[in-house]
């Protein structure tokens, strides 16, 4: 087995790829600089949910699997392999922002002492492989003291181990055959299907597409998988509106669009658009590496306008019904993380929607199962609950922005004010029509003309 390094290995990519090879066999030690998150995790707690993770940490721990650490020369010194798995988010022009994925090469420059495979995790365009090789080649030899791969991840937040035990592919890119060696070795267990400690997603039977490639191919194609994800999500939206438009019912739609095999079901759920840490993100940077090579993405920049008029479409609803003063007006938000079952609020469109509220002087509550704490941190301002009846009661308007269980069970007995129900807005087509016309609540789906 390998010893391995995770730099950025308390946060979510991070710590999934560290407990996942760690589940493999391979000798982890996960390196972040966040305090509060690695007290968390050196005790088997994760600021991170995901379904499983806390018992399969724990367990790896209890075993010496993985360990938790802030002194990256202590993590290079003891490792043979070092995967970076630090942010890069957007920059005010869309570009991705890399200052942290070279400040880590610039100190892996000066700690390496024996050959050392660097994989780079993090999401990041093409040219950067060639940045962290140009760093590191100051004072190290290419192909002689280290290598540098691109093994991007294909992670979904809220399903992230079910997404590393089983993969719908694995992507190497390295233009060296030492180094695309040692990754295959680390891959080999999950390749068979075997694992230290027992996990429920995985399977012997399971046959995982292992891609090799060159480092350039490999980043267009994780940068190509967020960008047609967001178009698909682009695309149901303005189906959407041109539905309600002429009357059409989106719920059909989108049934009839997935029975076709070629098109699928999947991500053709409208909505308020693509939030998150990585769809937008991407197809930004994309965006921008196409502009610095003299290509104009036409089609990318459709999509992100598109994805920004969605807000607008929201809160044209939410005026339609209240009236063009929100002043005072009790909005209840059901849903504050990007998407359900996860605790991620960073880039939520709901929160975004909650600004917009809030500065035209709206009294706005939210709702959540797990964001709770992570959004009142985010926004100090905001009523949250997780208690639903104390979101729904007095609202004037509801807005149900993700697709959670417990939103499609609501007792709407219990909202509004006595003798004024609310108006509800469905941008997801997950509540019970039958149960709000029976309390006579007006209601309005997202791409239904209703």
């Amino acid at each position: 087995m390998t010893d391995i390094g995770i730099i950025g290995g308390a946060g979510y990519v991070g710590l999934v790829t560290g407990v996942g090879l760690a589940t493999l066999g391979h000798k982890v030690s996960s390196m972040d600089l966040d305090q509060t998150r690695l007290k968390m995790l050196k005790n088997g707690k994760s600021a991170v949910y995901e379904d499983g993770l806390e018992p399969l940490l724990r367990q790896l721990i209890d075993i010496n699997q993985i360990s938790f650490t802030d002194d990256q020369s202590e993590t290079v010194r003891n490792s043979d392999v070092l995967f970076i798995a630090v942010g890069t988010p957007s920059l005010a022009d869309g570009a991705a922002d890399l200052s942290s994925v070279i400040a880590v090469a610039e100190r892996l420059r000066d700690e390496i002492r024996k050959y050392t495979v660097i994989v780079v995790k993090s999401t990041v365009p093409v040219g950067t492989i060639g940045i962290i090789t140009d760093i590191l080649s100051q004072k190290l030899r290419a192909g002689e003291d280290f290598d540098v791969v691109s093994n991007p991840e294909f992670l979904r937040e809220g399903s992230g181990l079910v997404d590393f035990f089983a993969p719908s592919r694995i992507i190497v890119g390295s233009t060296s055959e030492r180094a695309s060696k040692v990754l295959r070795e680390i891959y080999e267990p999950l390749l068979q299907g075997t694992t230290v400690v027992a996990v429920p997603w995985i399977s012997p039977e399971q046959e995982i597409p292992y891609v090799e490639t060159d480092p350039t191919s490999a980043q267009l194609t994780k940068y190509a998988a967020n960008a047609y994800l967001a178009t698909r999500i682009s695309f149901i939206n303005e189906i959407a509106g041109i539905s309600e438009k002429v009357g059409g019912n989106i719920g059909d739609i989108v049934y009839g669009l997935g029975l076709d095999p070629r098109i699928g079901p999947g991500y053709l759920k409208p909505g308020i658009g693509f939030g998150g840490p990585c769809l937008d993100k991407d197809i930004r940077a994309l965006v921008t590496v196409a502009d610095e090579n003299s290509y104009d993405p036409v089609m990318f920049n459709g999509v992100i306008r598109r994805n920004d008029l969605q807000m607008r479409e929201v809160m044209n609803k939410i005026s339609s019904a209240v009236g063009s003063s929100l002043y005072r007006k009790r909005i209840a938000l059901l849903g504050l993380a990007f998407k359900e079952g996860t605790n991620d609020v960073r880039h939520s469109l709901s929160i975004r929607l909650y600004r917009a509220l809030r500065d035209q002087g709206a009294s706005v509550v939210g709702h959540d199962v797990l964001a709770v704490e992570e959004a009142r941190e985010l926004e100090p301002g905001l009523e949250a609950s997780t208690e639903l009846t104390y979101v729904l009661k007095g609202a004037d308007v509801v807005v149900a922005l993700n697709s959670e269980q417990a939103y499609e069970e609501i007792d709407w007995t219990i909202a509004g004010m006595p003798n004024r129900p609310p108006f509800v807005i469905d941008t997801r087509g997950i509540l019970d029509l039958a149960a709000l016309e029976t309390a006579h609540i007006r209601f309005d789906i997202l791409g239904s003309a209703r």
